[in-house]
């Protein structure tokens, strides 16, 4: 009997239950800076907090800085920040962070090819900017419209040498109900497509022989 109740307990682990392990964290995100790869930069950040029913005043209340806090100033600029970022604004921040390395990562085709033909005439560089919208304390309905996530090239109005003649902002938006929109390949590939074409479009107006008197 005492033999059937030893062999009994070991075919049962020895009257334990096996307990699953719990998951492992998640790894913690990279934290944003500046970088260079693959011949592009990330030159900086900015966060546009937006509030109540008004559109948000430019520059005054945009937040400069990967990481903006209250009354510091960031690097490279003169003023300090008149607002930290909100912690949902970050978050989002580091996930756009994130997926643009992974798209600068791959090295786009088209990208390049923009690139090639912008700095023949110093017109386009390979410099990004991570720019995030944060709605988080915004109306809804918000009456000046909520931004899209998306890439864009950001050109300046009038050259200010030695600044660069704009930036490849990378944009992205917290939403009122706090989701975290980033830029999305179809909507990429469609800004990219389009200044390709631009591109295209002029190479082929250069070529074209000028009609007597013009």
């Amino acid at each position: 009997m005492r033999l059937a109740v030893v062999l009994l307990l070991a075919a049962c682990g020895g009257g334990s239950q096996s307990v699953a392990k719990p998951e492992p964290p998640p790894p913690p995100k990279a934290k944003m800076a500046s970088f260079t790869m693959n011949g592009y930069t990330l030159t900086g950040a900015e966060y546009w907090p937006y509030a109540g029913t008004e559109d948000i005043k430019y520059p005054e209340e945009v937040l400069w800085g990967f990481y903006p806090q209250q009354g510091v100033v960031p690097e490279g600029e003169t003023d300090p920040n008149p607002a930290s970022a909100r912690p949902e604004a970050i978050a989002c921040a580091e996930t756009a962070f994130a997926a643009l390395q992974d798209f600068i990562k791959s090295d786009p085709p088209m990208l390049k090819k923009i690139i090639q033909y912008g700095m023949l005439d110093g017109q386009i560089v390979p410099r990004f900017y991570l720019w995030t919208n944060d709605y988080g304390r915004a109306a809804t309905p918000y009456p000046p419209g909520v931004r899209e996530a998306r890439l864009w090239w950001w050109a300046r109005k009038q050259p200010e040498p030695p600044k660069p003649p704009g930036y490849w902002k990378w944009e992205s938006t917290v939403t009122q109900s706090g989701e975290c929109q980033i830029p999305k390949q179809p909507q990429i590939d469609e800004a990219l497509q389009a200044m390709v074409d631009k591109i295209e479009e002029r190479k082929r107006m250069m070529r074209e022989p000028k009609k007597p008197g013009s």
